[in-house]
């Protein structure tokens, strides 16, 4: 059995067979391996001849130092010998690192002789001290990869890899294991014997106990319960989720709790092309098919999405692309054509005499987004006054003193979205990496953008290392966390409108995995945030189209997050879909977060009672020519028209 979190966790781990009995007819045999606080070195604990409780057995239950994002164990796994040497794990050191590997099965060569099918050479740098073939085979493997120059498994290639195990299949049974722990690498008997099984657990519904008749994990720690894992078996466990079995000869590698590579893929890209056949519809947000990640057509499914990793050295290169293909291959070279209409309606259970209200309403005109035109109509006069606030928002300062009991606010708009994400958004000149250093004045400037919300300490800190277990899985690459991030936050959150409130935090969106879009950007912009990236929240309207599923989000403004890259400047993610902004997204208000950038906001100082608040918006793709002076003849005065004004009250939340 193996493990990968994508945080560091502390499960408790009981040997069933063991404590059912204090004494057994033979030995049982068993071994558990682990790395504490991520470190290169493996603590290693096993007993080629426990019959019944002892205190390595308390150990595994009861350690408080048993706290890693891999484990590896292996029960009945002594030979004959009942020597601890001949019991798995094994580990060895290489590239200042500890392997480790567990095997399941027995290899012969065709004339008996092992050492001669898998030579080690005349002077070996690894040799067994046991007389296993799991542990001959483990020093075969190390020693080819010694002989690459490599000190990692990704360095080795995954395909490299996949080829070695096949030789080794090829000489018996064999389920391996084999880490250097940072990747798992899983390989599954061409004969299915004993065969493995899998399974990813997102929180909230990791269940509390992992249970067979020879073990139990418990994961029922509040901090263990929040964490993403898949789980390999050749034992499906109790409680343990939607279990599915491994193809023979299939090799999988995964990182931190998520899936690195398939060889039965048809594609080794980063994340897994969405499902569309009737075992496995189609999610309700929008595909990332440009989101760079493994695809793992095997291992996707709604129940158990599959997050992003970065691809090893022998695949990395030039980003392929970075969100929603499937739209922007529509777009001419001119842009896309964007018709948007907002309306707002209150009405009060009695009529408001004194008001005063702020509108952000009116969309961006700049070198990636054309405003070529923009109309209000308001159903109340008043005085009102535009102007820019801080951020660079248009705003509209309205004060109403006439009663009033119903108010609507129609917002009129024409867009040209021109900007598309790059290909690759790494920067041409060098790698960026967590942490980025940024000089002092650049610090000041973004000090604003750079501050997490105020949350409880603890909370603070289970949401930082969220964070740095993206960073981890990506060898501190600044873009491919953002990317795993933001395609993580899609495929294992689930999108539920009404389950959340202006109110909601980023640490209880992060604990319950469901929320809508503007949950997404919080939790988003937190977590960059908490690793030292400039980050601010968007309001606008997205424009869904036919391949969007969810329409809902087309419904009312839509939110996403702005990242602050050295040698780009704003990029926009869109965690709520999985991709980067682009000709899908018009852009209307920025700020620290929603209060800096809500559509409507105000005060009521007399009268109103109760209220009622209906919004409906329309996002539609217009053809060129005549458009425009249809829009404008269809609207009501604008924001230069005095008499118009559009207020609306403080608390007015518009669906997100």
């Amino acid at each position: 059995m193996a493990m990968s979190f994508d945080s560091g966790a502390s499960p408790s781990v009981s040997l069933r067979a063991l404590a059912q009995t204090d004494l057994r007819s033979h030995a049982y045999g068993w071994g558990f391996a682990w790395y504490p606080d991520q470190s290169n070195a493996a603590l290693l604990v096993k007993d080629a001849t426990s019959l019944g409780e002892n205190a390595m057995t308390k150990l595994l239950r009861e350690w408080d130092r048993f706290h890693s994002t891999l484990f590896v164990c292996h029960l009945r796994g002594a030979a004959r010998a009942l020597q601890e040497q001949d019991t798995h794990p094994f580990k060895r050191v290489l590239g200042r690192r500890e392997w480790v590997l567990a095997h399941n099965g027995d290899l012969e060569a065709p004339d008996g002789d092992l050492g001669a099918v898998l030579s080690l050479g005349e002077d070996p740098a690894f040799e067994p001290m046991g007389r296993t073939d799991s542990e001959h085979a483990f020093c075969w493997l190390l020693q080819n990869v010694r002989g690459l120059g490599a000190r990692s498994l990704a360095e080795v290639g995954w395909e490299t890899l996949h080829g070695w195990f096949k030789t080794l299949d090829n000489l018996g049974t064999a389920n391996f294991l084999l880490t250097d722990g940072r990747d798992l690498a899983v390989y599954s008997d061409e004969t299915r014997y004993n065969v493995l099984h899998w399974a990813r657990l997102v929180p909230p519904n990791v269940p509390p106990k992992l249970v067979t008749d020879d073990l139990e994990v418990d994961l029922d720690d509040a901090r263990d319960r929040a964490r993403t894992l898949v789980i390999f078996s050749t034992l499906p466990l109790s409680d343990g989720g939607d279990w599915r079995p491994m193809n023979p000869g299939q090799l999988v590698v995964v990182r931190q709790g998520a899936f690195v590579f398939d060889s039965d893929a048809e594609q080794q890209l980063m994340v897994p092309p969405l499902q569309t056949t009737p075992e496995h519809p189609k999610p309700d947000r929008v595909p990332a098919s440009r989101t760079p990640s493994v695809s793992l057509e095997r291992f996707d499914s709604p129940a158990m999405p599959v997050s992003a990793v970065a691809v090893s050295p022998e695949t990395s290169g030039t980003l392929q692309g970075l969100g929603c293909e499937h739209h922007y291959a529509q777009v001419d070279g001119i842009g896309r054509l964007l018709s948007i209409v907002h309306e707002t309606l209150y009405s009060y259970a009695r009529p408001v005499e004194k008001s005063f209200h702020l509108y952000r309403l009116k969309p961006v005109h700049d070198r990636w987004q054309d405003l070529l035109d923009f109309t209000l109509e308001i159903s109340v006069e008043g005085v009102r006054r535009p102007y820019e606030d801080v951020f660079g928002n248009a705003v509209l300062r309205a004060d109403v003193e006439r009663p009033y009991q119903a108010l609507s606010v129609i917002a009129r708009s024409l867009v040209r979205v021109r900007h598309q994400p790059p290909d690759d958004l790494h920067s041409p000149h060098r790698r960026f990496s967590i942490p980025l250093v940024w000089m002092p004045w650049q610090r000041q400037m973004m000090s604003p953008y750079l501050l997490p919300p105020e949350l409880p300490e603890t909370e603070l800190v289970e949401l930082t290392e969220f964070a740095m277990s993206f960073v981890e899985r990506q060898d501190y690459d600044l873009v491919q966390t953002l990317i795993d991030m933001n395609t993580t936050i899609y495929r294992d959150f689930k999108y539920l409108s009404g389950s959340t409130t202006i109110a909601t935090t980023p640490f209880q969106v992060f604990r319950r995995r469901t929320g809508v879009c503007q949950d997404f950007a919080n939790l988003f912009i937190c977590l960059a945030r908490l690793l030292g990236v400039p980050a601010r929240y968007r309001v606008g309207y997205i424009f869904t189209g036919a391949d969007y599923e969810n329409r809902m989000q087309s419904e009312a403004s839509h939110a996403w997050a702005e990242l602050y890259l050295p040698w780009n400047g704003w990029q926009g993610f869109d965690p709520t879909n999985g991709c980067l902004v682009g000709t899908d997204h018009v852009r209307v208000a920025a700020g620290r977060n929603y209060m800096d950038a809500t559509p409507t906001s105000g005060t009521i100082y007399k009268g109103g009672g109760a209220e009622r608040l209906s919004v409906k918006v329309r996002v539609e793709e217009v053809a060129e020519g005549g458009q425009r002076e249809a829009v404008r003849e269809q609207s009501a005065p604008s924001f230069a028209n005095p008499a118009a004004t559009d207020p609306s009250p403080i608390g007015s939340l518009e669906p997100q």
